[in-house]
This record gives C-alpha cells, sequence and structure tokens, in this order.
C-alpha cells in the first residue's frame, strides 16, 4: 500500500486539472523534475509547504483552478466545494515553544563550492520540534538542506536529524565538517588514518578528504520537510 499522503494526491489532482506535466510544474518553480516528483510521490504530511502552496496557486491559476482549492493543500483553507472530498481539518495550532527545542545549526549547501554557515560560532539559528528519534540525545541537532547534489536521497529544503552518538557505519548518510568550515551531507563509504571516502549521488562521484582535515562526523538519523 502507498504510503503518500492524501494532500499529495490532491496536488496530483490538481495538476491534472490544469493541464500540466509533472515536468513543466517542476520547470516553472525552477526545480529539478525529481525534486518536484518527490512532492506527489514520497511527500507523506499532513500539508504541503506555505511557500511552497503559494507558488503553486499562482502557476495553477493561469489554468484556471482557484487559489483556494491549492492554499488548502498548505492548511490555508477548504478546498472547494467542486474538488472531490474535504480537506483533513482543523487546521493544527503550531507546537508550543517548548516543544521547540532541537537547535538548527546551520545550512548544508549541494553542488559547486557547497558548505554550512554557523550561526555565532556554533550558536542554534533556530529551534524545531524534536522527533521522537531524538528523544532524550542532549546533544542532537538538525540541519537544512540546499541544493541537490544528495537527490534522490535528500531534497532541497529538508531538515537533516543529526545524532552524534551513534556510530558511522559503511553506507550510512553523514554530516562532515571539514577544519576550514566547509561542511557536507553525504554517503559514509570508509576511513582510514590518511583519507575519509564518501559517496555522492547527484551528479554521482566520489569524494576523498584528508583526515587530518575533518573537525567532526556524525550520522544522520533521519530526515523531513521544513516547515
Amino acid at each position: 500500500m502507498s504510503e503518500v499522503s492524501e494532500v499529495a494526491r490532491r496536488l496530483k489532482l490538481l495538476r491534472e486539472r490544469a493541464g500540466l506535466s509533472m515536468r513543466a510544474v517542476s520547470e516553472a518553480l525552477g526545480w529539478t523534475l525529481t525534486r518536484y516528483q518527490h512532492y506527489e510521490d514520497r511527500f507523506r504530511r499532513k500539508y504541503l509547504p506555505i511557500e511552497l502552496a503559494n507558488q503553486l496557486a499562482d502557476l495553477f491559476a493561469q489554468r484556471g483552478i482557484p487559489r483556494s482549492d491549492v492554499e488548502a493543500l498548505a492548511g490555508m483553507g477548504l478546498a472547494s466545494s467542486h474538488e472531490s472530498g474535504a480537506m483533513p481539518g482543523p487546521i493544527p495550532l503550531p507546537p508550543s515553544p517548548a516543544e521547540r527545542d532541537l537547535p538548527v545549526m546551520g545550512t548544508v549547501e549541494g553542488g559547486p563550492g557547497e558548505g554550512v554557515t554557523f550561526i555565532n560560532e556554533g550558536e542554534a539559528k533556530e529551534y524545531i520540534t524534536r522527533p521522537p528519534a531524538l528523544a532524550r540525545v542532549s546533544n542532537a541537532f538538525a540541519l537544512y538542506v540546499h541544493g541537490e547534489s544528495m537527490e534522490p536521497r535528500y531534497f532541497a529544503n529538508e531538515v537533516l536529524y543529526v545524532n552524534p552518538n551513534r556510530p558511522v557505519t559503511k553506507g550510512c548518510f553523514v554530516a562532515v565538517e571539514t577544519r576550514s568550515g566547509q561542511a557536507l551531507i553525504k554517503q559514509f563509504v570508509s576511513r582510514s588514518d590518511d583519507l575519509l571516502v564518501l559517496a555522492q549521488f547527484n551528479p554521482r562521484k566520489e569524494i576523498r578528504l584528508p583526515t587530518a582535515e575533518i573537525k567532526w562526523m556524525h550520522r544522520i538519523v533521519g530526515s523531513g520537510e521544513s516547515t
């Protein structure tokens, strides 16, 4: 059985009503086709990100789709009466400040010149809701993804959850920071006293870094949509 969410199915329905292909929508958004497909084929959350819904509303409105139908995908209202079914409601309240205790330490950028900026020498950029997998992990943190170098595993704007206590094993995914300030999200291949070997997906290539240049490397234990 498909694990795709109801909102992903509704997005596909609205796109087809607008007479647009997935490629046409991805190009209009300035995205890769793979990135857009994620929201129709893999998306599992209850609502789309508001920014994406607003962009799609502008695009679909040109094809006669009411903005309210598209905005409903982000929980901003119910779909028009002519749309089959009803969107889940009511709109959930945001988590209380006490629940937002997982620090976001920066943004990992994919592609040429990739790097991450740690605000105020390691102080949190903001705080988000902690997933169950990181409950009581006091040194856990999160990173935002920017870029496409690890698609289709990780997509731009996703949140990566990092657990520094989990061992790094062959084939797992890691966040790495070098002593020069460069940061990477890659798949771990191997490590020796002299060399760290990582794998990138898009485009596929092997990355080799001197072990002495590595400041830290921690295991990524999950990901989610940024909200």
